[in-house]
């Protein structure tokens, strides 16, 4: 199901409608130019690479979107083809005197570099755990891990220092700022992601927004009475279990 968000525009001097020639989504994946951000990454890059890890998303988007105005990624997100790669390069990173900020069961989440490591300026590193559970695939090759991504533009990895590999549709949505579903993890949690994607001035179109109810209708009532009451425990203050905590963000686990 694709957007409808090319507008209807009226012809200059005249009553009468022109309408836009409507976008038809893409399948796939392409190569770009990297135009920005390759510099700070670079000893993360070749450190990765002995690994087998890939960097991946938001900072990937940011390095090669064609936007007028791009908003920086926060940290750099490293995805990786095994669990051996995942534990090599965090004990790596770690020998580089680097220190954890975060763990969880998704990822680990390193504080920014000192200015005397060689990974200064580059933002905070996060190591992805490789995963494959339900709906959810963090492992594999590069278009595995990009196809798994819910927006195209985040679908977006860095294939070496000049190019990453994006999204068919990748170019023509970063562009217009637009957030096109092409995988659904969790109705709420891609509600919650369309709604921070927002505040960086992107924009789900109301066609793209039904794929989140059609989802929603498609689950089990299981799921979805399990979810609801998740939510409504932690919206009511009662608070939830560290059990109960792990078992929701597993339902709702997100790129």
């Amino acid at each position: 199901m694709d957007d409808f968000h090319d507008a209807e525009e009226f012809s200059q001097g005249t009553n009468e409608e022109v309408h836009k020639p409507t976008y038809i989504s893409k399948d796939g994946f392409v190569q770009t130019p990297i135009i920005r951000g390759g510099t700070e990454v670079t000893p993360l890059y070749f450190k990765a690479n002995l690994f087998g890890g890939i960097i991946c998303g938001g900072y990937a988007r940011w390095m090669c979107s064609p936007a007028d105005q791009v908003v920086p990624a926060g940290d750099v997100d490293v995805y990786f083809p095994s669990e051996s790669g995942f534990e090599g390069m965090k004990q790596s990173l770690l020998n580089e005197l680097l220190t954890i900020k975060h763990e969880n069961d998704i990822s680990v989440t390193f504080a920014l570099a000192d200015e005397d490591s060689k990974f200064r300026g580059c933002p905070s590193i996060q190591l992805i755990k490789p995963i494959k559970e339900g709906r959810v695939v963090a492992i594999g090759s590069m278009e595995d891990i990009l196809s798994n991504f819910d927006f195209t533009v985040v679908r977006a990895g860095m294939v070496d220092r000049d190019f990453c590999m994006v999204d068919a549709d990748f170019m023509h949505d970063e562009r217009s700022k637009i957030l096109r579903l092409k995988n659904i993890h969790c109705p709420v949690g891609s509600t919650l992601r369309c709604m921070k994607y927002s505040k960086k001035g992107y924009w789900l179109p109301p066609l793209q927004s039904l794929q989140l109810f059609f989802d929603w209708d498609n689950r089990d009532d299981s799921y979805k009475i399990k979810l609801i009451e998740f939510v409504t425990t932690a919206n009511n203050g009662h608070g939830l279990t560290q059990k109960e905590i792990d078992e929701m963000e597993s339902m709702m686990r997100i790129d």
